[in-house]
């Protein structure tokens, strides 16, 4: 692991409001959550990106506006679906995914009805630009929202973007290159001899990560005939199984998916292998004198690396193509943040 976290909040004035250091990065897949309160910081975690807008009842209440997320939202049949990440755009319903993120926070302490928050969110597109998009889609939390029938308001003291996956280059020296692979899109970047951290371009970077892995399982005959074995009326969705995956849950019904992954996972390894020797050249390019490239690989795609292979076969693989792969790969980006956010004492 690149960083750790620890877990112990404590509030020592419990007149003033509670302050969050909050970093997101949004996945099509999941929402991927490193937070401080009051300074101390909790273990980092995810929420399924689903979020479900629903005419009455919802968890969350924005306005006039209700919504149920993550894992309820998969399991509801009724009200309008929203997965916005599929078209790229992380500012759509940033403001339900940060009142998700105060549903999560509440469930393991209190919280004071008015927050501050200084936050910081991961994008390919990041820029002041960008951050004030951000403020805009945000100010519904500062004018008051209900979380399971709790009242909040946060008083966001800065926004900030970072490029996703890039933004490791700049805390992590020792690596010079980076791949990002998540749920439906790869990025790289690798840092020049000048110390510029660079985006590499990528032929479809944007055309699929691990849901080519999963669309593949779930058109297997050997996986349909175990659900049929196993009693299910149907096969899980991309959301539920992606969500389950990312949970660390490798078994379904009794129906053990490790070996059934291994079989889809030469699509995934290819595009990580195209995209190391994409830095690699880059790397060499950049350099006036031989440069070892140590690429490190973060984001949801490497987390089913490491949750489907054993060590032995990650770390050989990965010594081929100068890869690394770490404990909690896709939480990188988000903890990476956080600390940035604590290295400055808030942002811009």
């Amino acid at each position: 692991m690149i960083l750790t976290t620890e877990q112990n909040p404590i509030k020592v004035n419990q007149t003033t409001p509670d302050h969050l250091l909050l970093a997101i990065d949004r996945g099509n897949s999941g929402t991927k959550v490193a937070v401080s309160v009051n300074g101390v910081p909790l273990e980092p975690f995810k929420i399924p990106s689903v979020i479900r807008r629903v005419e009455a009842n919802g968890m969350i209440q924005i306005g006039k506006s209700a919504y149920v997320c993550g894992d309820d939202a998969i399991s509801m049949t009724v009200g309008s679906v929203s997965t916005p990440l599929s078209q790229g755009d992380k500012v759509k319903d940033l403001s339900v995914a940060i009142a998700q993120v105060i549903q999560k926070i509440a469930e393991g302490q209190i919280l004071s009805s008015d927050l501050s928050c200084s936050l910081i969110v991961s994008s390919p597109f990041a820029s002041d630009t960008l951050s004030k998009q951000i403020q805009a889609e945000v100010k519904p939390l500062s004018d008051g929202f209900t979380v399971k029938g709790k009242s909040y308001r946060i008083a966001f003291d800065s926004i900030r973007t970072e490029f996703e996956g890039a933004v490791l280059l700049k805390s992590v020296s020792e690596f010079n290159g980076l791949i990002d692979i998540g749920f439906g899109t790869i990025l790289a970047a690798y840092r020049n001899r000048s110390g510029e951290v660079v985006n590499v371009p990528l032929m479809g970077g944007d055309q699929g990560g691990c849901n080519l892995v999963l669309k593949s399982l779930l058109n297997d005959p050997a996986f349909l005939a175990k659900v049929k074995d196993s009693g299910a009326s149907a096969p899980p969705s991309v959301e539920r199984l992606s969500a389950k995956l990312s949970e660390g849950v490798t078994e379904l019904r009794k129906i053990d998916l490790k070996p059934l992954l291994k079989n889809h996972l030469k699509v995934l390894k290819t595009r990580i292998e195209d995209a190391a020797l994409a830095v690699r050249t880059e790397i060499r390019f950049s350099s006036e004198d031989e440069q070892t490239s140590r690429i490190a690989l973060v984001g949801g795609g490497a987390a089913l690396m490491r949750l489907t292979l054993s060590d032995e076969q990650l770390s050989k693989w990965g010594e081929k193509h100068s890869i690394e792969v770490f404990d909690q790969p896709d939480f990188q980006t988000c903890l990476v943040m956080q600390q940035l956010i604590r290295i400055n004492g808030g942002l811009n």
